[in-house]
């Protein structure tokens, strides 16, 4: 008899676990990060040697426009270059249908002038929860290994590509959208992107998808 009078409970603790797991899911899928709408070119300096990946962290307020940058990995000659977007436009995220506070992370890629150019000397960029100043992320992604895309041959006018990718749960690259296409230099850089690798970010414990925005700056090739 006292197993009999415990079965009535079950269904209602079902219920208040599958609300509970719902609110959860809700909270996660009713986020949408910020993503690069247009973006114009990112010069590669004349005077600059070196090459490399400048990663930065945008602040945007809640309607897309710049509000802060974070420089997270710096290269000296380069990185004022990097961080010179400001005519850049941008979606702002939501949270439950309006817009919030954000922060997005892009790398910008500068392409050593030559066509066969070894690998970046790269320094993992470790993925990164949501900050703690009131600004929505969904979580940034880190970059654990990337290459440079190869030089097309006989092409003429180089120039900024931009693509964006998200970052699935796992790591892995699950979307791209071309947002600065630079024929036929946009195709080299997407092939590059099967090469890198990312790592998800983690809020309590548990990984979340999200946006990561790499732009590829090709520089004109030196007079032989």
């Amino acid at each position: 008899m006292t197993d009999m009078r415990k079965l009535p409970l079950f269904p209602g603790l079902l219920a208040v676990l599958l609300v509970s797991c719902a609110v959860a899911s809700s909270a996660q899928t009713t986020f949408k990060p910020a993503e690069v709408t247009s973006a114009s070119e990112i010069l590669y300096p004349i005077q600059s040697i070196a090459d490399g990946i400048v990663v930065i962290d945008v602040s945007l307020d809640t309607k897309g426009v710049i509000d802060g940058l974070n420089v997270v990995r710096d290269i000296p000659s380069l990185t004022s270059t990097a961080t010179s977007i400001p005519s850049w436009k941008f979606s702002p995220a939501s949270f439950q249908g309006y817009p919030v506070p954000s922060v997005l992370r892009i790398a910008v890629v500068f392409r050593p002038r030559s066509y066969l150019a070894a690998g970046p000397a790269f320094t993992p960029v470790v993925s990164e929860g949501s900050p703690n100043d009131g600004r929505y992320s969904g979580g940034l992604p880190g970059i654990t290994a990337a290459v440079y895309p190869q030089y097309p041959v006989n092409a003429v006018m180089p120039g900024t590509v931009v693509i964006q990718v998200t970052v699935g749960k796992s790591g892995a690259m699950e979307h791209t959208k071309l947002v600065r296409d630079v024929p036929p230099f946009s195709q080299f850089g997407l092939s590059a992107l099967n090469r890198w690798r990312f790592q998800a970010p983690t809020v309590d414990g548990k990984p979340l998808r999200s946006n990561l925005t790499i732009a590829f700056v090709f520089a004109p090739l030196l007079a032989e």
